[in-house]
């Protein structure tokens, strides 16, 4: 029986350049949906598992030495990987297919702050997505734009002997269904999310954060203050950590900027982007760290495996450093690609206002984000 390789393997082999090809053996929609993609590019095939079998010995023949096959749970793909195997070709299995892809979490330091605070980006490689830990080990810790997978930020506090006092939404989310609520229950925290994005009612327990609100982490001189950055939607605030480091939420990306189109508001909200941009961006010391909640390409990942910037790059940019409103608001709105049919269901799910059954929740859940309003404003 070969030995199956967990996502974080693949994750990290992917990386180091030790995947010399993928197939992916999903049928067609679902591989256009989600790939498995990581911070290099890898040769990868698209061959549906019956059409596999059809061919078994041809397919084997095609396929490189020591790929990786690909299907939904890991059952089909470790099927094709045996019986590649008794033909004579090395062939590994990804370990739970790409529900557990999709699932994977993994966490990067950002290092060297000042003071006793310490910030872990956790990658979530399925969607381009990052959340965040931050915390003082043996005090407190908050959670950031979580995922429907808390083990991970979990298994992180108890390592360096945290407790979560609070978990947060820089925003309600349309590409992810979040876990904030339910990590909170679960954890009998507060729960902090911006009611403006949910229509200034949100169902479940809720303390917004106030422009300038401070959570403490358990030591005097380490405060996370909050920050509202409209823009992206009408209520998204950002996080200022030990004044070095800003949890921006989908306002700007390393390549970037947030999509404001996505509550049905476009030229408005890119009006409060540009304000956001010069009036509370623009002020903070040029070397301030930007931390987003997203990435588009490889190219945003730093070689620690972070994606991070500053805000003296941020305004690097040629349409950060416009002054002109209605140029920058044209150019936005101008270029924005349609938005999946799926986000407007998700916004609602994470405001409260709809519940779909868990497996179509699961569905609502796949797939790379689109929040960027462009990715070549460098």
């Amino acid at each position: 029986m070969t030995q199956p390789i967990t996502p974080l393997e693949l994750f990290h082999a992917i990386n180091a350049g030790q995947v010399v090809e993928i197939l992916d053996v999903r049928n067609i929609d679902e591989f256009e949906l989600s790939k498995v993609e990581a911070h290099r590019p890898v040769p990868t095939r698209n061959v549906p598992v019956y059409r596999v079998f059809e061919e078994l010995e041809a397919e084997a023949q095609r396929t490189v030495e020591d790929a990786i096959v690909v299907c939904g749970q890991g059952n089909g793909s470790q099927l094709v990987a045996e019986e590649f195997e008794g033909l004579g070709r090395r062939a590994r299995s990804l370990e739970g297919g790409t529900d557990a892809w999709n699932r994977l979490l993994v966490p990067f330091e950002i290092a060297d702050l000042p003071g006793p605070v310490r910030v872990w980006q956790f990658l979530r490689p399925a969607k381009a997505c990052l959340s965040y830990v931050v915390g003082v080990p043996g005090q407190r810790c908050i959670v950031v734009d979580p995922t429907r997978q808390p083990e991970a930020y979990l298994e992180l506090a108890a390592e360096h002997d945290m407790t979560v006092a609070h978990v947060v939404d820089t925003h309600v989310h349309a590409d992810h269904v979040s876990g904030g609520p339910a990590l909170a229950a679960q954890l009998g925290v507060e729960y902090h999310l911006p009611p403006e994005d949910a229509g200034g009612v949100v169902p479940f327990p809720n303390r917004p954060l106030k422009d300038g609100d401070v959570l403490d982490l358990g030591d005097a001189e380490v405060r996370v203050l909050s920050m509202h950055l409209p823009g992206h939607t009408p209520g998204t605030i950002a996080l200022l950590v030990s004044d070095s480091v800003l949890l921006v939420g989908d306002t700007v990306f390393v390549r970037g900027l947030g999509r404001p189109d996505l509550t049905g508001q476009a030229e408005e909200l890119a009006r409060d982007l540009f304000r956001s941009v010069h009036e509370r961006l623009r002020p903070l010391p040029p070397q301030t760290l930007i931390a987003p909640a997203h990435w588009s390409s490889a190219e945003e990942v730093n070689p620690d495996g972070l994606v991070v910037t500053t805000l003296e790059d941020v305004f690097t940019a040629t349409l950060l450093n416009e002054r002109a409103m209605e140029r920058f608001v044209e150019e936005i709105v101008t270029s924005l690609p349609a938005a999946p049919e799926s986000y407007d269901v998700i916004r609602r799910v994470n405001a409260g206002q709809v519940a779909p059954p868990e497996d179509e929740i699961d569905v609502l859940d796949v797939g790379r984000n689109q929040c960027a309003a462009s990715t070549s404003l460098l």
